[in-house]
């Protein structure tokens, strides 16, 4: 099982953000029971990070909200331990994944400081990303978090909270207006239609739909004039201890621009005999055909479909593929853990038409979709962001509110999933989705968990990211070097890698202060005998205008059926194929299996 965000395996040193009574007043310095070392207030190292705190003998209240926003870890902080004090004081909280740069020791700016030094794009997407997190954190009782500005934090893209504020009463979205309102160098492009919707929100005559759909049209409005340019090329291997490969993905090798260079599947076959490997390429297969149809779909349209659309059609394609997996499990007798699953981690660039002061242009908005604990990760020079979240035992105990991420995953039992495409029927899938609004160069990488685990991904993203953006290897160079990296370094499990160059044709950076996570630079190529000698040996040499109307309903009624057409059509056809082609594969009822995986709960 790989750590996650909140683990204690990375290239940096392991730093927590200190909360509580006189956390503030501890001199540099000083080492807090006889483990933290108190580095800057309220930020403490921790000097043992291999070993998992002490359990504590209880969990305070506030801790509670943590546990429940475990799936926005991307921006939310989790609590690693809680620190008793004497004289009935009330104990420190511990905080992991806080905004701090791991390698210097420091926080990251706030969205204040950095706000006059990025482009529109940025700007808008800072402010969509606090308005989607905006409802889940008001239902929690911690709406107030978003409101602090000391609180809100940005690196890079992405906005991070230093600490969950528990609300004396709900905030309301007059709140939320006066936030932004008041932000100091907004750029002119977007500054009066920002104003206009502000005013509307303390006036009461913006609702929170229309603020979600005018948000979005600046957003992508924005996002328009600069257009971008996605290669994606995938693999997938054995593996050195492994007969049989129940990885799969598209697309394999470098997909031509003329074959949909847009789509990005990873599948990790789970289930007995060959059911492993039958389900993650049907599953690979199926969503292919469906997407294709999404795609050209979308972008034929001239009305945008919002987000929420665009989510429910990835989903319902989804829903498809698993009932497919699903009919088969019940047609071969299949029961527990020889019913065939697989998990899946999907990435597809949606372009859709706008119409600009320059005409009509594209617009490419990254929507990710995952399963199980497959992953996906968002990789510049400057930083490497996990941005999914397992589907495992671990995990969904934390999220209940019965222990911590840094106890739990000492267990055997973990990383054990707990739904994976296909094992039951769809009305009891619950997929993961999110979208992503592309302002910067990078790499999309979506991998198996042969290759995440162990931290291979934290410790190697450095030297790996330097070898793509400078062009001293190519994509598919690149997907070979991390399969190596997995077989050399875990090697007992299949593996499976997809990656997705994204170029902007008129790059733009956002101001070194939201950069602060860059680490040591890329190994020099000419010290390099091959791409893989970079990531097989390299990784050990790193130190520790009021927006115009919403497009109406029935344009996006529109757009939904005539894509459910395009999916009907491709279920058709698939039903035709799969008979023969399952069938071929599975040509008996399933024995049991010494090596079975691991169960779906």
């Amino acid at each position: 099982m790989m750590p996650n965000a909140e683990s204690t395996a990375s290239r940096h040193l392991h730093y927590v953000w200190a909360v509580g009574p006189g956390s503030d007043a501890i001199p540099p310095g000083q080492v807090v029971g006889d483990r933290y070392k108190v580095i800057a207030p309220q930020i403490w190292q921790d000097t043992t990070p291999d070993s998992p705190p002490a359990i504590p003998d209880a969990v305070p209240d506030r801790v509670i909200p943590y546990f429940k926003a475990y799936r926005h870890r991307l921006h939310v902080p989790g609590v690693y331990d809680v620190r008793p004090q004497s004289g009935g004081k009330a104990p420190w909280v511990l905080l992991d994944n806080a905004p701090i740069n791991g390698r210097s020791g420091q926080r990251y700016p706030t969205l204040i400081a950095a706000w006059d030094t990025v482009t529109t794009v940025r700007q808008l997407s800072w402010l969509w990303q606090l308005w989607q997190l905006w409802e889940p954190l008001v239902k929690l009782g911690v709406g107030r978090s978003l409101l602090v500005p000391d609180n809100v934090r940005v690196e890079g893209w992405r906005v991070r909270l230093g600490e969950l504020y528990i609300d004396d009463q709900p905030p309301n979205l007059k709140a939320f207006a006066q936030s932004w309102l008041g932000l100091a160098g907004t750029q002119p492009a977007i500054a009066q239609p920002l104003q206009a919707l502000g005013a509307a929100l303390l006036a009461d005559t913006c609702p929170p739909d229309q603020l979600t759909v005018d948000l979005n049209y600046l957003l992508l409005r924005e996002a328009a004039q600069v257009p971008l340019v996605v290669k994606v090329a995938g693999d997938t291997s054995a593996g050195p201890q492994q007969v049989r490969n129940e990885d799969a993905c598209y697309p394999q090798g470098l997909a031509p621009d003329a074959t949909m260079p847009r789509i990005g599947i990873v599948c990790d076959g789970v289930g007995g005999h060959e059911a492993g490997e039958v389900a993650s390429q049907l599953v690979v297969r199926s969503l292919r055909l469906q997407l294709q149809g999404l795609l050209s779909e979308a972008q034929n349209q001239d009305q945008l479909a919002p987000p929420k659309v665009i989510f429910q059609q990835i989903e319902a394609a989804i829903r498809v593929v698993n009932d497919l997996v699903n009919r088969q499990n019940d047609q071969q007798g299949r029961s527990d853990r020889q019913r065939m699953g697989t998990t899946l981690v999907m990435a597809v660039v949606v372009a859709q038409r706008i119409k600009t002061d320059l005409g009509w242009s594209l617009i490419n908005e990254l929507y990710i979709a995952h399963i199980g604990d497959s992953r996906a990760y968002w990789i510049t020079p400057d930083y490497c962001h996990q941005l999914t979240v397992d589907d495992d035992l671990a995990g969904r105990e934390v999220e209940a509110g019965r222990q911590f991420y840094a106890h739990l995953a000492q267990r055997p039992e973990a990383g054990a999933l707990t739904q994976a495409i296909g094992t039951r029927d769809a009305q009891h899938l619950l997929p993961h989705l999110q979208r992503f609004v592309i302002d910067e160069a990078g790499v999309l990488l979506l991998c198996s968990d042969g290759l995440s685990d162990q931290g291979r991904i934290d410790t190697a993203w450095a030297n790996y990211i330097g070898l793509i953006t400078k062009d001293i290897i190519t994509l598919d160079a690149a997907v070979a070097s991390w399969i190596e990296l997995a077989n050399q370094k875990n090697g007992h499990d299949n593996v499976a890698v997809v990656l997705m160059q994204c170029k902007l044709l008129n790059p733009v950076y956002a101001d070194e202060a939201t950069a602060e996570a860059a680490d040591a630079p890329p190994a020099d190529p000419n010290d390099l005998t091959d791409a893989s000698r970079a990531l097989l040996y390299g990784e050990e040499d790193q130190p520790a205008q009021t927006p115009p109307p919403p497009a109406s309903s029935q344009s996006q009624l529109s757009f939904s059926a005539r894509w459910i057409g395009i999916m009907a059509a491709a279920i058709l056809l698939l039903a035709g194929l799969l008979g023969w082609w399952v069938a071929g594969r599975l040509t008996g009822p399933p024995t049991p299996s010494p090596e079975s995986p691991e169960s779906v709960n």
